[in-house]
């Protein structure tokens, strides 16, 4: 699709495409009459049972749709784009989609006939790579069930975390034995250097932030630090100098220094990772993190051969050290914990407040504690401490060895 022909329909569809996505899609074309045939729509809602006016209203809507040629066109486009850009690995902030040139429901409901559309797209996509069904049987339907549940209970039919539940409808993340994958790609810091004789791993901070005296990003949790620190580095071709970040999380003020004949860069920006999700659930153990990375380095090795995966990415509230610090060093939390290299984030604890209250605003004091997990956390709160969402990364050299401490062990 050329530029013109892009900037036309959005004239009529209006603006609601991710941003950047006319530079992706120059190779794309849609000559379909309709965004979604009304017998597929038919049979997703007979499964879910939805039913009557409910069902009436959605078919209406569809019928809106596709008599609009440019929005059908346009969203087409759009859905194979979805699926090519979780497999690019690039940053795509999903958000719902409401075209100007629908009104009333029928603008409220493209969203979830377009995820359909996504749906459609995302197993043709797979089949073609030649990934059996059974890696996306009941992925994407997973998300469809919850969202048309909700409209069932409340006539709603808005999203509500639509970037997330993108990836469902896209087919491009999957549940290998205990969590979740999706492809990603590398954009954060640091850094990480892997010793040539010892293959002992260093992360290394990027120069020019201010890191707090307990070795925190500075003004994370709106606390700052008049003493805080700002970290270097500095390269001159044979030797590294730079702020360190320990296996448990904290930027340290003193620096190291590494040189380029004695360690390798294995980690940098750009490179291509597996982002690991954990859903809720027993099982959240370092063995079955082991045995699902095994897994997963084995799916995307095969099925996505292009790409040099160099290991995997999360970013949790359940990472945060001081989380295992108040449930000990037994406990299933504390010992996955250790099976990565954590890394400080600007996020604090919003996202710990609403895994445990429900509410990332709540008071914590209206709350009773009733389990070890939530006293000490409120206990916690009650010293004025805070927690933090943190970053992990798990290199794939040592996922053979986790439940061993692979890195925490180094100090």
């Amino acid at each position: 699709m050329d530029r013109k022909r892009f900037e036309e329909l959005i004239r009529v569809a209006g603006p609601i495409t991710p941003e950047g996505l006319e530079q992706y899609i120059g190779d794309l074309e849609c000559s379909d009459s309709k965004l979604l045939p009304a017998e597929t729509l038919s049979t997703v809602l007979e499964d879910n049972q939805v039913t009557g006016e409910l069902k009436d209203r959605l078919m209406d809507a569809l019928d809106a749709v596709n008599a609009c040629p440019e929005l059908v066109e346009l969203g087409g486009i759009m859905a194979r784009d979805a699926v090519r850009s979780l497999h690019r690995c690039t940053a795509c902030e999903f958000t719902q989609p409401k075209p100007a040139c629908l009104e009333g429901f029928a603008r409220e409901a493209f969203a979830f006939l377009f995820t359909q559309r996504c749906v459609l797209e995302g197993r043709k996509a797979l089949r073609a790579r030649g990934v059996p069904e059974e890696y996306d049987r009941d992925i994407p339907e997973r998300m469809t069930r919850k969202q048309l549940r909700k409209y069932r209970d409340t006539g709603d039919i808005s999203f509500d975390d639509y970037s997330w539940d993108m990836n469902f409808y896209a087919c491009g993340i999957f549940l290998l034995d205990r969590f979740y994958f999706i492809p990603y790609r590398w954009e954060e810091t640091p850094e990480a250097w892997r010793n040539r004789t010892t293959g002992r791993v260093a992360a290394l901070w990027k120069g020019g932030v201010r890191v707090r005296q307990d070795g925190q990003l500075d003004g994370v949790n709106g606390i700052t630090d008049s003493e805080a620190f700002t970290t270097v580095y500095e390269d001159d071709g044979e030797r590294i100098t730079a702020n360190p970040v320990s296996p448990e999380g904290h930027i340290r003020a003193k620096t190291v220094t590494l040189k380029r004949t004695e360690w390798e860069k294995v980690l940098g920006e750009g490179d291509y990772m597996i982002a690991l999700h954990i859903p809720g659930g027993p099982g959240y153990t370092p063995e079955r993190i082991r045995n699902s990375c095994l897994l997963a380095l084995d799916f995307f090795g095969k099925y996505y051969p292009e790409y040099r995966y160099a290991g995997f990415w999360s970013e949790s509230w359940l990472f945060d050290p001081a989380i295992g610090a108040i449930l000990g060093p037994e406990r299933n939390i504390s010992r996955v914990q250790r099976q990565f290299y954590c890394y400080p984030t600007m996020e604090g604890d919003d996202m710990a407040r609403l895994e445990v209250l429900h509410d990332a605003k709540a008071d914590y004091r209206i709350f009773r504690a009733k389990t070890a997990l939530e006293r000490g956390m409120f206990s916690a709160w009650d010293r004025g401490e805070r927690f933090h969402t943190t970053g992990v990364f798990l290199l794939k050299e040592e996922v053979p060895g986790v439940g061993k401490d692979p890195y925490w062990k180094e100090g």
